[in-house]
């Protein structure tokens, strides 16, 4: 697989704020809003002080999801991390495969579970409205940061036409990648993908701001076992959905 130049030194890896132009406009609407409602109650009369408490109530709406995604950035994604990787019986052999990398969250704690025979595959086509900072760059710095080049290997791909032979991974993980390919017949395409690359055996969780049942769904048409599709809000601490599934070990004999 392709090789690149891995970032090392004293600083600590950080891993962006996932789409950051998106949370940087709803903090802003949210607190002008506030703002703007707050001041016309205060100094308003009669029915403008009633329009000043709708003003303040709808800017609640954009600052709450705002500060959501402001707190995943600092904090849920980090347990979100932990649950997904907590969530898998690590051998230390495993051959992973991260959709949407970004700066490496998932993928490098997969490859902390590692050893020698292990390895973490992560892609990414690095768009800079996904993720602050989103680059191959970022994340080989990221990389070397963590101390894990030696069961990492990082490719620019799409997850919708993925180079890899069938039954190449044991795992397979995603994080806030599959919902920012538009077309809903495309996201399903990726989900096929996913299962075709999937090992017997093998696992896939993918974690998405949007209910996972459709990802579902294109899984079990693909002939995987759905383990299940359910809200991870308290795990998050913001809006997120998760799908677990698995493929079927081919009986002996057949």
């Amino acid at each position: 697989m392709p090789s690149t130049i891995f970032g090392a030194g004293r600083r600590r890896a950080r891993y962006g704020f996932d789409a950051p132009g998106i949370m940087l406009k709803l903090l802003a609407a949210g607190a002008s809003g506030l703002a703007v409602g707050a001041g016309l109650f205060l100094l308003a009369e009669g029915r403008l002080v009633l329009l000043a408490g709708v003003l303040v109530a709808a800017s609640l709406v954009p600052l709450c999801l705002g500060l959501s995604m402001l707190v995943y950035g600092l904090l849920g994604k980090h347990r979100v991390r932990d649950h997904m990787i907590g969530l898998i019986a690590w051998r230390g052999d495993e051959q992973v495969l991260d959709i949407g990398t970004g700066r490496g969250l998932l993928l490098i704690g997969a490859a902390k579970r590692l050893g020698r025979r292990g390895q973490a595959t992560g892609i990414d086509v690095w768009r800079s409205e996904d993720l602050s900072d989103n680059s191959l760059d970022r994340l080989a710095e990221n990389v070397g940061l963590e101390g894990v080049e030696d069961n990492v290997a990082l490719l620019t791909q799409d997850a919708r036409q993925l180079s890899f032979p069938d039954a190449s991974f044991d795992v397979v993980l995603s994080l806030f990648c599959i919902h920012n390919i538009e077309s809903k017949a495309e996201q399903r395409q990726a989900c096929r993908e996913i299962a075709r690359v999937l090992k017997p055996g093998g696992r896939v969780l993918v974690g998405e701001w949007l209910p996972t049942h459709a990802y579902a769904e294109a899984f079990r048409e693909a002939g995987l076992r759905v383990n299940a599709s359910r809200s991870h809000f308290l795990t998050a601490l913001a809006l997120m959905w998760m799908v677990d599934a698995e493929k079927p070990r081919v009986p002996a004999g057949t």
